[in-house]
């Protein structure tokens, strides 16, 4: 049985993946027309914050907004051609001193077939 990271790996930017009732879309090369922007809350280690700061700027379609010295700080991600927010929140996840990193917010933006937009907003509940 193949895992999803190596069906993901076979299939094409776009296509749909079906594997044992689960549905998911593989990440399309270029994410013009559509575009997700998440709020996200990171909570890291007080003594690792500049580096986690540091390391955060770094990550393509990431922005800091605030942060507080208690270990608090607020970001945005945005999807970037060949990769979801949803993938760099997984990535923020995995920072050396973070100890969670919460979506709070969710905003998707679709270019529909006929040229209009379509807004999806989503404030997560904790």
């Amino acid at each position: 049985m193949k895992s999803v990271m190596q069906v993901q790996n076979e299939t094409q930017p776009g296509e749909v993946i079906r594997t044992a009732g689960a549905v998911g879309i593989t990440q399309p090369d270029d994410a013009e027309g559509e575009g997700n922007i998440c709020g996200v809350l990171v909570h890291v280690h007080p003594e690792r914050m500049t580096q986690a700061m540091t390391t955060l700027a770094e990550l393509p379609g990431t922005e800091i907004h605030q942060s507080a010295p208690d270990g608090r700080i607020v970001v945005t991600v945005e999807d970037v051609p060949g990769k979801w927010a949803g993938n760099t929140l997984t990535d923020i996840n995995n920072i050396e001193g973070v100890l969670s990193a919460a979506l709070v917010y969710h905003h998707r933006e679709i270019d529909s077939d006929d040229g209009a937009r379509s807004d999806a907003d989503e404030e997560v509940s904790q």
